[in-house]
């Protein structure tokens, strides 16, 4: 006799799917279940069986020596209509199962026992059962312990549904980093051509500016921007999006600023510690380093005086150091950075505040000094 369908046969095939078990190769803690219930109830078969649509499929046996068979000679199927413990003693005798091609031909199965596989929210999935050629019945302690295999079985199903969903959200998750980051370097070569871009065209302009005024302007714009675009260059050459080496940063900045620089500058000597900085943090100390720079290539040098400016970067305990300095005239004499209304030391200043760092300015003729310390020096 056909068993009939779980009164919510679509539900409960849902429940047994959401598992991903069916079809799965065998595994050692399921094989290790089937024969140690054969041991113990001393039958010469053991299945750990599942219930699917058409088919009865097997996650591990001993004694069948098959993966699955027809639902329609499934005796798992009445018993997962069962609660607890399904047990016939002699197929033969049961009107179920008397006429069974299993019962009636090979392998002639007269014996079963089978403890319910069921889910948390109550769906049977289907057995661990226990199988003989000959009439028998369990003691206590066999029907026991075949129940306690069953919730084994159950706890190895909800811990391999468990994995399988967290390796799923780990490989989506790093799915959505991947794509997070593709954007990302994406944007930052977009911005760092479209800075470049907006860099030509104020260096264009001031190559064209008839008034000093406006020149030195479009300049400190000009070299503003290349700041940002160095960072931005600097994030998409390293597949980095938070963190910017320091030196390679400082020396590829200083290396554009210098062909900014008029020719009475003759070199940017940069020396800089190997060190990760934040992207905006880099951001902050390119622009301070463009902001010094332009200011000495305007007024470090007399007409006809030559010379360099040094940049250096190190870290210290609790932060880093920034020194920007010149070998020129010095600054006028009175000058006083804090008092200072030009608009090159306001954006100075602002970045000083925007790093949590503080500034601090000596000048003589023959040395200027900008450093910039976070953290306690």
């Amino acid at each position: 006799m056909k068993a009939d369908l779980h009164r919510a046969e679509e539900d409960r095939l849902g429940a047994l799917r959401r598992y991903g078990i069916l079809d799965s190769l065998r595994e050692a803690d399921f094989d290790e279940i089937v024969k140690v219930a054969s041991a113990i109830c001393g039958t010469p078969i053991s299945v750990i069986n599942l219930i699917d649509h058409g088919r009865q499929w097997f996650k591990a046996e001993v004694g069948l020596g098959v993966r699955e068979t027809p639902l329609d000679s499934s005796i798992c199927a009445h018993a997962i209509l069962q609660p607890g413990l399904f047990i016939v003693p002699d197929t033969t005798l049961d009107s179920r199962f008397a006429d069974n091609p299993l019962v009636t031909g090979d392998p002639h199965l007269r014996f079963y026992a089978g403890a319910l596989l069921e889910t948390p929210d109550g769906f049977p999935l289907g057995t661990v059962c226990v199988l003989d050629y000959k009439p028998r019945e369990l003691d206590d302690t066999q029907k026991s312990f075949l129940r306690l295999m069953a919730n084994q079985v159950m706890k190895l199903l909800e811990l391999r549904r468990i994995s399988e969903a967290e390796h799923a959200a780990r490989v989506e998750a790093e799915d959505l980093v991947k794509e997070k980051e593709t954007l990302m370097r994406e944007g930052d070569h977009r911005l760092m051509n479209s800075l470049q871009l907006v860099q030509s065209i104020l260096a264009l302009q001031s190559r064209r500016a008839t008034n000093e005024e406006t020149k030195n302007q479009l300049d400190m714009a000009s070299n503003r921007v290349l700041a940002i675009a160095t960072v931005h260059k600097q994030l998409h050459l390293t597949g980095s999006h938070e963190e910017i080496e320091i030196d390679t940063f400082m020396c590829r900045l200083c290396a554009s600023l210098k062909h900014t620089a008029p020719a009475q500058i003759t070199a940017i000597n940069v020396d800089a510690e190997n060190a990760s900085v934040r992207s905006d943090v880099a951001s902050g100390l390119g622009l301070l380093v463009a902001e010094l720079a332009t200011n000495s290539f305007k007024y470090a040098y007399n007409p006809g005086q030559t010379g360099s400016v040094d940049v250096s970067f190190r870290t210290t305990a609790s932060g880093w150091i920034l020194k920007v300095s010149d070998q020129g005239q010095g600054l006028p004499a009175g000058f006083d950075v804090d008092q200072s209304k030009g608009f090159g030391m306001q954006v100075v200043k602002a970045f000083v505040r925007r790093l949590d760092a503080a500034m601090t300015v000596s000048s003589r003729p023959g040395c200027t000094a900008f450093e910039i310390v976070r953290g306690s020096n």
